[in-house]
């Protein structure tokens, strides 16, 4: 039997030290001349990320949050801020940075995957989704965003490159399209296939999105999503070509794949081939099942 008496501090212990850690890659006052901290550091969990964050909670806890860490940062009367989002992978870190960051527009002196304007520099590193923001879009602030960024990456360890994006096929695939879904929330802007969490990611699985050139005007998307096995991918395949959304008309199938056109008249479809489901949408022209 455990020894509860020795076992339960040191419990607490972990828990404490895992709780501190976003705070503990915080830069204090002076982490550029003349700035100091304005007021102290604020701790956000899942059950309170709604009171930070007004109406895109869901797509964090979709993708996987676990705490959110903020410092405010002042210098006479211009203002920063830093929000340090901990995420529980670091798939999950790059699925909201991908969301979030548009096109990226990067500055050689920082070195992990960011964007940055004026108002607002946004970083991924490890399970870490960071942002600073600038409440006065001064271009001379860029640089002391980015320094203070740079101290907090230091803090932060390197993890493992994230290789998902290897199911997405190369060839045509429009550079910085690349996407991860894991649930309705992440979907829903990019297309609508039916009502809720169609697709059955359920905050687990992920999809990988890029999208492919078809010519110099035209392009597709394609989301490949690999499944536990091919019994659940053979569920979701079902149910997805049973509760298509209504504006989207199936207008050929077969056992293991359908073609839809929607009201725009593009066309998408949908292949299963095993526990890969793979779905296009926004085709040009009518598809065919053996492709």
């Amino acid at each position: 039997m455990p020894d509860y008496k020795t076992t339960l501090p040191f419990f607490l212990v972990f828990l404490l030290v895992l709780s501190a850690f976003g705070e503990s890659v915080i830069p204090g006052s002076d982490f550029e001349p003349g700035w100091v901290e304005a007021g102290a550091t604020k701790s956000f969990y899942k059950h309170d990320l709604y009171g930070h964050i007004n109406g895109g909670a869901e797509l964090f806890l979709e993708f996987g949050f676990e705490k959110l860490t903020v410092q405010r940062y002042h210098k006479d009367t211009i203002e920063i801020d830093l929000e340090i989002y901990e995420m529980t992978e670091p798939e999950a870190a790059l699925g909201i940075y991908l969301m979030k960051c548009g096109r990226e527009t990067p500055l050689a002196e920082i070195p992990a995957r960011h964007t940055v304007n004026p108002f607002q520099l946004t970083v991924v590193k490890s399970n870490y989704f960071i942002q600073v923001n600038s409440f006065s879009g001064r271009k001379d602030l860029v640089l002391v965003m980015g320094n203070l960024v740079n101290q907090v990456l230091a803090r932060i360890p390197d993890s493992e490159e994230i290789k998902l994006f290897s199911y997405l096929p190369g060839l045509n695939l429009i550079g910085g399209s690349e996407l991860l879904i894991r649930g309705q929330y992440a979907l829903q802007p990019l297309y609508t296939l039916g009502e809720g969490d169609i697709l059955k990611l359920d905050g687990k699985i992920y999809g990988v999105v890029g999208s492919y050139r078809i010519d110099s005007l035209d392009s597709y998307t394609l989301v490949v999503i690999l499944y536990p096995d091919v019994e659940t991918a053979m569920g979701v395949f079902e149910n997805l070509k049973q509760n298509l959304d209504p504006y989207l008309e199936v207008i050929d199938y077969d056992l293991t794949g359908f073609i839809f056109k929607d009201y725009q008249n593009r066309f998408g479809d949908v292949h299963l081939r095993n526990n890969i489901l793979q779905i296009r949408f926004n085709l040009p022209e009518q598809p065919v099942l053996t492709e």
